[in-house]
């Protein structure tokens, strides 16, 4: 290759990677643009919730996966995610009346999987009491809001 075309690649290659660093953006500015301006979609509470609860599943799934996870981390799911039942929905028209029963099976799931920690049960019951959660934000996500399905089922431990 001749002298004059490796400058130019390598000219070409160092503009490249000017471009892609200098369009990062710092930390800061990556947060004020999550800020919602007015006009634009701001999640209601509903979607706020469910957002935190996919966090807060995702986070607790290794604990869950290791045996570590405490009775006093499913209780605070147990409080915070409890809300979701009387958050104001993105459409209230989306919403059907299944989603109460959904919302109350959830909960009941979560105080399963406390009841198994509490009796010191086998990883592998743990986990189906971790997983019937799960399946239930399936269920009801099947039915009222399909985007996300994919997102909890890989929240999923397996046995």
């Amino acid at each position: 290759m001749n002298t004059n075309r490796k400058a130019w690649l390598t000219g070409l290659f160092l503009w490249s990677l000017a471009l892609v660093v200098g369009c990062q953006a710092p930390a800061e500015e990556e947060a004020a643009m999550e800020v919602p301006r007015s006009g634009l979609y701001q999640a209601s509470e509903l979607a706020l919730t469910m957002r935190d609860m996919a966090k807060d599943m995702e986070t607790l799934r290794a604990k869950a996966d290791e045996g570590t996870l405490t009775v006093e981390e499913v209780e605070a799911l147990m409080q915070t995610h409890q809300t979701m039942a009387t958050d104001a929905p993105t459409k209230p028209s989306d919403i059907k009346p299944s989603f109460a029963g959904y919302s109350e099976a959830y909960l009941d799931q979560l105080e399963e999987l406390r009841a198994s920690i509490e009796r010191q049960d086998s990883r592998e019951e743990r986990l189906t009491a971790f997983n019937a959660a799960i399946g239930t934000c399936v269920a009801c996500h099947q039915e009222h809001c399909p985007g996300p399905i994919s997102r909890i089922q890989k929240i999923k431990v397996q046995p």
